[in-house]
C-alpha cells in the first residue's frame, strides 16, 4: 500500500502575502480560492503549468502557475505562481489576476528588483484554512 506523501514544506515572498490581504479586500472568497490553491500545491492535489520565457512580462522560466478564481467562475482570472526549490519545497511568488499579465508582471519585477529577495518566511502549517 502506498504511503501518503507529506505535504511539501513552503516559504513565502513577503509580498505574496500582500497579494492574498488584497484579493481579501476584494472579495474574501477570493482569498479563501487562494488559500485553498496554496493548499492544493503543499498538499500534491494539483501541480502548476510551468512557466517560461514571456513577450509581454519577461522572464519566467523555473516558475509554475496555477489557475484559481470564485467556485463556479469559468474561466478562472487568477493565477499563483510558485516555485520548486527542492524535491519537497516551494516557495510562492504571488497571486493575482491574469487579466493583462498583471501578476507574471508583478512576479518578472520582484525577481528583477529583489523586492523582498530576503523576505522569506515560513507561515506555520497550523494556518486554519489548511486543514480542509
Amino acid at each position: 500500500m502506498n504511503q501518503p506523501r507529506p505535504p511539501l514544506e513552503d516559504s513565502w515572498n513577503l509580498e505574496a502575502l500582500a497579494d492574498i490581504e488584497r484579493l481579501d479586500a476584494r472579495d474574501p472568497e477570493l482569498a479563501d480560492a487562494a488559500w485553498a490553491a496554496v493548499s492544493d500545491v503543499l498538499n500534491h492535489h494539483k501541480t502548476g503549468k510551468a512557466l517560461g520565457a514571456r513577450h509581454i512580462s519577461g522572464g519566467l522560466t523555473g516558475l509554475f502557475r496555477l489557475k484559481f478564481d470564485l467556485p463556479g467562475a469559468k474561466p478562472e482570472r487568477y493565477r499563483l505562481v510558485y516555485q520548486e526549490i527542492g524535491p519537497n519545497a516551494v516557495r510562492f511568488w504571488g497571486f493575482g489576476p491574469r487579466e493583462g499579465q498583471a501578476v507574471y508582471k508583478a512576479i518578472n519585477r520582484r525577481r528583477r528588483t529583489g523586492v523582498n529577495s530576503e523576505a522569506w518566511q515560513r507561515l506555520p502549517a497550523t494556518k486554519p484554512v489548511w486543514e480542509k
